[in-house]
């Protein structure tokens, strides 16, 4: 085929035309395109060869190798269909779906953005009056008759939308207080000191659109009230969340530092009330995700912690364990207890300690790490030896801090952030194992009978298992009999993929081609390793284990989002240093970039880098039972949810996705406050034959009744 010259412009627009007409729908102009109408996809197969797939407002290359078949559902910069002004805004990360009534499945996402230190949305507004830029969670209503049926026909998702708007519209702040606007006193921890003192940005990073922000809410996670059983877990159906990057250059040239704030918010949405509380039990030091794992007791809950510690390095991995239906104290919570508490404490959000991976210090020889240094990135170091052993004990210790209630609430500085680091807060014959702080999303073992949870460990490059083994037996027994928080908590590693060139090599089936030659089988420069990991999703279904996984290391070539199968025995992969590549995005060297196409026409700003961010397995919402009907809201809850997806196979589940892709920010995404582009997409895979070793045939299906 010849190709045409970019400068082409009479024929560049004639073919722009008769492509977006077919591909998306007819756009007089794109601007208030409504949620949905957008068709053509973001994520690619392999790079753009032909003309057709250089076009404004079209699709790249859709013949993926392992995926079956795929749609958008939502596109940054589409509109509410009732309201032009409130704009889906990016990047897309966190996400998650369920349903909102028997007929209507809602898709929740959450945008990363950093307000002035990007470009600031449109205020957010809650009921208080207070306003906040940066990020936004969505919530998109669809018809769920015709989701499910969606992958199966050639039409827009614009057909399926009912309506759109926000998780909640109360937020509370570390000191326990709703937050009102700034003019009646509000208070946000980003830039709030313990004395109560709201302090300035600098000149170059105020906020012109609203009275806060919020600090790039990045992997969020939902998660259903009693997910491991009547009683276990969480008793109310939560969305975690949490601010994410230090924003320490907003303070530069002032009297104070990041350091000195309240820090970055951890939160926990009451979904059920529209009510968002920040917890500071959790931490203030930001994370990429917090994720529950089954704790297998009644009394208390497990989450893991990962992320970036507010920008101090080295440190080790975190779990927080918290009790439930007590008060900050740790004993009964009184009767006349607020609302707030009340949420908190039946959740074990109230009284609880963050504790960190340490390894004896006679075993560091054996992760051949000869010295034992707190100032170093031991972890990594053991990550990057391809002879490293497989398998290690470690213990989870605390510090020395817990938060101690609303009107105790410390600066970053003062809580457990500069401890692990500290000699004297080493445990007794213990150290803890540091390493780099940027480890983004971790994926709990979806197996109710485990303990266990996956880790990406974004700096280098690898991936590690960590299962709880003894964590029942070590809950303490107080003088009076009761439980209480345990003094350490035990667990096995497991180097699932090492940080090395050759642990890790993609099936591409002839796609998933390079923009400057060569495929993704490797990373961009040719090592065959796992780059930056980020999104992490742990699948089981009748014919086995899957993750899925997004890197985020500003692939030039394009970023990878690929499957890998692992063994649910051991979580080693079931075929040593081998992946199965899905889709890629963006890239520097992008041809549809360089031909300035986008698929909301218009929007291309750049030629950047992209990413993949996170995925959530949908099956059970569309799933019919034996008498062809869909499962109710009653029938999904608890376990159900989860049993229902690992009774169908693979090629049979349905997958939601977003990819963040900031080259498309332009145009209408600019002028409405939608600060980065992106897409939200659902997806089947079906990955080769022999890839998925079988399993034993699931029992038949019988769900729970709570």
């Amino acid at each position: 085929m010849t190709f045409f010259s970019t400068k082409d412009k009479k024929m560049k627009k004639i073919i722009t035309a008769l492509i977006v007409l077919s591909a998306s729908g007819t756009f007089a102009n794109a601007e208030n395109l409504k949620i949905g109408e957008i068709k053509s996809l973001i994520p690619e197969a392999s790079t753009a060869n032909n003309q057709i797939q250089l076009v404004d407002g079209g699709s790249g290359d859709l013949d993926f190798p392992f995926i079956d078949k795929i749609k958008a559902i939502a596109t940054v910069g589409e509109v509410n269909k009732f309201r032009n002004d409130e704009a889906l805004t990016g990047y897309p990360d966190g996400n998650a779906a369920w349903l909102h009534d028997n007929n209507t499945i809602r898709v929740v996402y959450q945008s990363e953005s950093y307000a002035t230190m990007s470009s600031e949305t449109y205020p957010w507004e809650m009921n208080s009056g207070a306003t906040f830029t940066g990020s936004h969670i969505h919530t998109i209503d669809y018809d769920r008759t015709k989701f499910a049926n969606f992958l199966n026909n050639n039409n827009t998702a614009s057909g399926m939308v009912i309506n759109s708007g926000k998780l909640f519209d109360t937020i509370y702040n570390q000191f326990g207080e709703v937050v009102k606007a700034k003019a009646d006193g509000g208070l946000w921890g980003n830039q709030t000191l313990p004395n109560r003192q709201l302090i300035n940005f600098n000149d170059k990073y105020k906020l012109t659109k609203a009275d806060f922000f919020f600090q790039s809410f990045c992997g969020a996670w939902y998660e259903q009230a009693n997910k491991y059983g009547q009683g276990i877990g969480f008793n109310d159906d939560i969305w975690l969340t949490a601010e994410e990057w230090n924003i320490k250059r907003m303070f530069e040239n002032t009297n104070y530092t990041s350091d000195d704030t309240l820090g970055l918010a951890s939160i926990a949405v009451d979904i059920k009330n529209r009510t968002a509380y920040t917890v500071p039990a959790l931490g203030q030091s930001g994370y990429e995700k917090i994720m529950p794992i089954n704790s297998k007791h009644k009394d208390f809950v497990v989450m893991v912690l990962a992320g970036y510690n507010h920008g101090v390095e080295p440190a080790p991995l975190k779990i927080y364990v918290g009790k439930k239906n007590v008060g900050i104290n740790g004993k009964t919570l009184a009767d006349n207890a607020t609302e707030r508490d009340k949420f908190l404490s039946r959740n074990g959000l109230l009284y609880g300690k963050i504790y960190g991976m340490a390894l004896a210090n006679e075993d560091f020889a054996k992760l051949g790490i000869d010295k034992i240094d707190l100032s170093a990135k031991m972890l990594d170091e053991y990550l990057k030896n391809p002879d490293s052993i497989n398998n290690f004990d470690v213990r989870f210790y605390p510090t020395s801090y817990q938060w101690k209630g609303w009107n105790t609430t410390p600066a970053v500085k003062d809580t457990e952030v500069f401890l692990w680091g500290n000699q004297s807060e080493q445990p007794k014959g213990y150290t803890f194992l540091v390493g780099d702080s940027k480890t983004e999303h971790p994926a709990v073992d979806p197996d109710f009978n485990n303990q266990r949870y996956l880790q990406n460990m974004t700096q280098e490059g690898g991936l590690i298992g960590i299962e709880l083994t003894n964590f029942v037996n070590e809950i303490q027994k107080t003088f009076w009999g009761s439980a209480d928080l345990p003094k350490y908590v035990s667990a096995k590693v497991t180097k699932v993929v090492g940080a090395y060139d050759g642990s890790l090599k993609l099936v591409t089936a002839d796609k998933g081609l390079k923009h400057s030659g060569g495929d993704h089988s490797t990373w961009e420069n040719g090592e065959a390793k796992m780059v930056a990991p980020d999104g992490l999703y742990w699948s089981k279904t009748s014919d086995g284990d899957v993750l899925i996984v997004d890197e985020d290391s500003g692939n030039k070539e394009g970023e990878r989002k690929y499957s890998l199968v692992i063994d649910s025995n051991n979580m080693n992969l079931m075929n040593p240093n081998e992946g199965y590549f899905l889709a890629m995005a963006g890239g520097k060297n992008n041809p549809r970039a360089k031909a300035e196409t986008a698929v909301y026409p218009g929007s291309f700003s750049k030629a950047t880098s992209s990413e993949f961010s996170g995925s959530w397995n949908i099956t059970a919402l569309v799933t019919k039972d034996e008498n062809g009907k869909f499962y109710s809201m009653d029938d999904l809850t608890g376990v159900n949810y989860e049993k229902i997806n690992q009774s169908v196979s693979l090629s049979d589940s349905i997958f939601l996705g977003v990819v963040q892709h900031k080259g498309e920010s332009g145009g209408f995404l600019k002028k409405v406050g939608a600060d980065n582009g992106g897409q939200i997409f659902i997806f089947k895979m079906n990955l080769p034959s022999g890839a998925m070793v079988k399993r034993s045939p699931p029992e038949t299906l019988k769900l729970v009744s709570n």
